[in-house]
């Protein structure tokens, strides 16, 4: 697999229905009030993405193997399978609901059928390409839905408009007004299940093209760039869902709800309205219904000493677990929107534990060698993990008292 499309994989798992959902919310009742947190957020998935990234490189090695296999103290790694599996599995089940949800909401619009029918439907068509045993149809299907729904909502951005002035305030002007919103944009750009996703796709790249250490070194420079492009357009995409909802909700008499998050297109494309952000949606749903296992696969897997590839039966066993539940949460019967934004923020107050373990082993010489974290890397991460730890606390501490 190439670099360039392993990138593009890591951008389908962010740009979901939560993404699509949670940045329409945050358009439509602050305009453009987080796209500062949006742009702080693209900066830290890109220096996490390229940790994660690095290391499946230089150690051929997921997260999971790597944070089990770093000490022999074996309270160490039973607290680390406990955590892991909490903060990924556990969250995945979650996330994957937002998924499906969000995939079947865009359907339920414009074709007849309850979500609760097309999340059944979209689940057996992610179950379908995850026991294909064929993991090049599964990624090409991925990249070209990334491509359709950047096309769909990047083109309703420059059609509706930006309003720049707003645009400038909402970069310099840092507001914490929701922090639930403010959680959820976070949590849904920055995915916790991107860092063992990535990690394990490049673990499989190194290791089939059996890379050496001064292949690896010569190799970083490009694959940083190429990583910063997809991410990049994955942000784009974001920004771009935001900016329409802000022009057609925010000030406004309108309040967003499932049955209208398409009229924001109205004024541009009349009746194709529900049929373009379907279209959106359902790729966007897609792409995420089928990394979400995919990630927890790797990170599962990596804990156990399992083999990480679609032929193996329990990489595949633990790909249509975290479906079924998705599929079940999705079809519980609770509120789609409150589904999708919540599982963007549950991301939010589980990523420190992913970054913590990320942080420790990226540090280790003893398996990244020369490749270890600079100073500059650290203190980035540092940074971006207290950030992100002061606003969930901030919340806990509010919802507790």
């Amino acid at each position: 697999m190439k670099s360039g499309a392993t990138g593009l994989i890591i951008a389908a798992a962010f740009i979901g229905p939560g993404t699509v959902t949670t940045a329409s919310m945050a358009g439509a009742s602050l305009g453009y009030g987080l796209v500062w947190a949006l742009c702080f957020s693209i900066f830290a998935t890109y220096i996490l993405q390229e940790m994660a990234s690095r290391l499946g490189l230089v150690t051929g090695q997921g997260l999971s193997e790597a944070i089990v296999n770093i000490s022999p103290n074996k309270l160490f790694r039973w607290l680390s399978i406990i955590l892991v599996c909490a903060a990924i599995g556990v969250g995945n089940a979650a996330y994957e609901g937002g998924n499906l949800t969000g995939a079947a909401l865009g359907l339920s619009n414009v074709l007849p059928g309850s979500i609760s029918v097309w999340a059944l439907i979209l689940g057996g068509i992610a179950f379908a390409l995850l026991i294909s045993n064929r993991y090049h149809l599964v990624e090409k299907v991925l990249i070209g839905l990334v491509a359709l729904m950047s096309i769909v909502f990047i083109s309703i951005m420059f059609i509706a408009g930006i309003n720049t002035s707003a645009l400038m305030d909402g970069l310099t002007q840092i507001g914490l007004s929701n922090t639930s919103l403010l959680l959820a944009i976070i949590g849904t750009t920055i995915v916790p299940y991107n860092l063992f996703l990535h990690a394990g796709l490049s673990a499989k790249q190194s290791l089939d093209m059996k890379l050496s250490e001064s292949d690896i070194a010569s190799q970083l420079p490009a694959h940083k760039k190429q990583l910063f492009s997809s991410i990049g357009l994955g942000g784009l995409v974001t920004f771009a869902v935001m900016s329409c909802a802000a022009n057609a909700f925010y000030l406004s008499d309108n309040v967003l709800s499932p049955g209208n998050i398409a009229s924001q297109l109205e004024p541009i494309l009349g009746d194709y309205a529900n049929l373009f952000f379907a279209l959106g949606l359902f790729s966007a749903g897609l792409t995420s219904a089928i990394t979400a296992p995919l990630a927890a696969g790797y990170a599962i897997c990596g804990l156990f000493g399992w083999q990480a590839n679609l032929a193996a039966r329990g990489f595949k066993s633990v790909c249509i677990i975290i479906l079924v539940f998705g599929v079940l949460v999705a079809t519980s019967g609770f509120k789609p929107l409150a589904i999708i934004v919540l599982a963007q923020a549950s991301n939010a107050l589980l990523l420190p534990i992913s970054v913590l373990f990320l942080l420790y082993v990226m540090n280790q010489k003893a398996i990244m060698k020369s490749q270890t974290n600079t100073y500059l890397s650290n203190s980035l991460a540092g940074l971006i993990l207290l950030v992100i730890m002061v606003l969930g606390g901030n919340k806990l501490i509010g919802l507790l008292f």
